[in-house]
């Protein structure tokens, strides 16, 4: 029976058949069943097994043996022992029994390093496992809306994130204030944006994509798999079959719809305000001349792939009549300020007012430190226990 995670200290998430693997697949199968005749014994075994690269490597060979020979070497059972026999039994039994398998989501991979050269080749990784015949998880698994999302984000623009701009973002993204999300902040109609290491409170939100629908957005956020996290001879199937990315969060956000900077999404909407505020701007990124041929020769249109990064403080203060620099008095550190409504001047003599809407934004200069919140999060269980107080 599953058991909540976040309520346990500490979670041995290996492989349920050599038991040291981290599991990347699901396999399902019928209820199997091994009896002893002599001692009259039945025993009833799963039928939903996480399994790891290698031994899915032998489980989709069909080489029950060689799966049932890794998993006794890791265990130390001669090949002559009984336990041996009954494992032997057990793997054929998955072998053969198998009825699909689920990529998982839960495993905690080393994270991966993006570069914005990476990502034509991670898009693609991804798109491919959309039209692949694997199981997702469910907010995700409709073929018809996979099958959409693949080719919506074939044509979407790339936004790789530099440093300076997601240390900015990592720094701010927590007291972000509630924010409306509308067509205006959005980078592009669809796009998939990239870190370059994970962010957030979990640190673990590596990337997000998101792709329109009639009401809203199809917002979706990745975890990374980094090049340590399997044998050097288990990389190249892992990167052909899955890539870099696996999907942690898949949410349907219909248009102004608020979310801050708790929210899972929160380092994106963050994102997205201050490129709106344009304390970041977007330039091109220089591809390597294999990738845009590769397209060519596929009849694709080249990637198009961005740089988002801190615009550079080129502006001279304005100065007065005598020829000084006008003083003015400034914030001596920067804040956000909340989304509001402004009543703006129009028209003939600019008699007439409209509302219009602000959406939040970071006040002060580049060179002022972020004031400390006041805020105080907790990350854990909702659930009041005994011993929690209220302020």
């Amino acid at each position: 029976m599953p058991v909540d995670a976040t309520g346990l200290g500490q979670v041995i998430d290996r492989c349920h058949t050599c038991t040291v693997g981290l599991p990347i697949w699901a396999y399902r199968t019928g209820r199997i069943q091994i009896g002893d005749l002599n001692a009259g014994i039945l025993t009833t075994y799963s039928d939903r097994w996480h399994v790891c690269s290698r031994c899915a490597h032998h489980i989709e060979a069909d080489d029950s043996d060689a799966l049932t020979a890794h998993c006794a070497a890791v265990m130390h059972w001669p090949p002559d022992s009984d336990a041996y026999t009954v494992l032997r039994t057990l793997h054929r039994g998955i072998v053969l029994g198998r009825e699909g398998r689920t990529l998982l989501t839960t495993t905690d991979w080393p994270a991966a390093r993006f570069t914005a050269v990476m990502l034509p080749k991670i898009r693609d990784r991804f798109t491919g496992l959309l039209r692949s015949r694997v199981d997702l998880p469910a907010p995700i698994n409709s073929p018809e809306q996979r099958q959409a999302l693949a080719s919506q984000l074939d044509r979407a623009s790339m936004y790789w994130i530099n440093q300076d701009f997601t240390d900015m973002v990592n720094e701010v993204s927590g007291d972000q204030p509630p924010a409306a999300i509308t067509d205006d902040i959005t980078a592009s109609p669809a796009g998939l944006l990239a870190w370059p290491e994970p962010i957030g409170n979990s640190q673990q939100l590596a990337a997000v994509s998101w792709t329109p629908h009639d009401d809203g957005w199809q917002i979706i956020g990745y975890r990374s798999i980094g090049g340590t996290a399997l044998d050097d001879d288990l990389m190249p199937a892992l990167r052909h079959d899955i890539g870099w990315l696996i999907p942690i969060h898949a949410e349907h956000v219909p248009r102004r719809t608020t979310l801050d900077g708790g929210h899972p999404l929160g380092p994106l909407i963050t994102t997205w305000l201050l490129i709106k505020q344009q304390m970041a701007e977007t330039v091109p990124a220089k591809l390597p001349k294999g990738v845009t041929k590769a397209y060519q020769r596929a009849g694709r249109p080249a990637p198009d792939v961005k740089i988002a990064r801190i615009r550079p403080n080129s502006t001279p203060p304005p100065l007065s009549g005598d020829g000084r620099a006008r003083i003015r008095a400034k914030p001596d550190h920067r804040f956000w300020v909340s989304g509001h409504q402004r009543q703006q001047a129009y028209g003939p003599g600019r008699s007439l007012r409209r509302t219009v809407e602000i959406e939040p934004f970071l006040k002060g200069g580049e060179d002022l430190p972020i004031r400390l919140s006041t805020t105080v999060r907790v990350l854990g269980n909702r659930t009041p226990g005994p011993n929690t107080e209220k302020d």
